[in-house]
């Protein structure tokens, strides 16, 4: 079976994966692979010698797996890139690292969460689900993402109700989604999740985008104010420093 899994990375230090999906159903136009397809932490020369070689099947995928734990001793496997979600085999994939007793984390919009999934998800021995939340206008989310926000929220419910372990991610992008868009999010959060947390991301600026990175000033008010309802962390104080190795492409 073909999945949608175009691109992985190992990060040695902390034995991890991030393997990373291609094809997304949201069209955000701050989507930071719209500056690479490629995961942003490699070095320039090694971006520069990538190129696609196809799809992995899901042997395939499982092979680079199976090398990676007897090789570096994997213990993790980040599930992102563009949307996994859109994928028909995660659930498959899921079940295949749980087997091998693989932490999983699953980075979603969770626009798309079918029952296979969410049963899948709640078999899982070490599975963590982070749901990106864009924005909680509906306006906005229509016209940013292309899709509605209803589908999200109801699942982001279904996941909860089910046991699993949620976090929440969004990210401050000042005139778009700002501190007082982020506090109402934070806010929600606390009435539909037990001591919920939220990471908060900084923008980093798209080419021909017109929103700019938030400063630091910004970014730390941001996470006095959620702080006062939910637990909050950044990206940028508990980044994952490591040195990476390419998995595939093969380079």
């Amino acid at each position: 079976m073909i999945t949608r899994i175009s691109h992985i990375t190992y990060y040695i230090d902390i034995k991890s994966a991030y393997v990373q999906y291609m094809g997304c159903n949201f069209h955000c136009p701050w989507c930071i692979r719209k500056l690479t397809p490629w995961d942003h932490h490699l070095s320039n020369n090694e971006l520069t010698r990538l190129r696609f070689q196809g799809l992995l099947s899901t042997d395939e995928f499982l092979g680079i797996i199976n090398d990676a734990i007897a090789k570096y001793g994997l213990e993790e496997a980040v599930l992102g890139g563009e949307e996994p979600t859109i994928d028909p085999a995660l659930p498959m994939i899921i079940k295949e690292l749980s087997n091998r007793k693989l932490r999983i984390r699953l980075l979603t919009n969770a626009y798309e969460i079918n029952n296979e999934l969410l049963n899948e998800l709640k078999l899982c021995g070490d599975c963590e689900v982070i749901i990106g939340i864009k924005t909680l206008d509906p306006k906005k989310h229509i016209k940013y993402t292309g899709k509605p926000l209803e589908p999200v929220l109801r699942n982001t419910g279904r996941l909860l109700e089910s046991g699993i372990k949620v976090i929440f991610e969004t990210v401050l992008i000042p005139g778009l989604n700002d501190i007082n868009d982020i506090e109402e999010i934070a806010k929600y959060l606390a009435g539909i999740a037990k001591d919920p947390t939220l990471i908060i991301d900084p923008l980093i600026p798209i080419p021909g985008t017109p929103w700019r990175r938030p400063t630091q000033e910004e970014l730390n008010d941001a996470m006095s104010r959620v702080g006062r309802y939910v637990r909050v962390m950044t990206h940028e104080k508990i980044g994952r420093s490591s040195r990476v190795v390419v998995l595939y492409p093969r380079l």
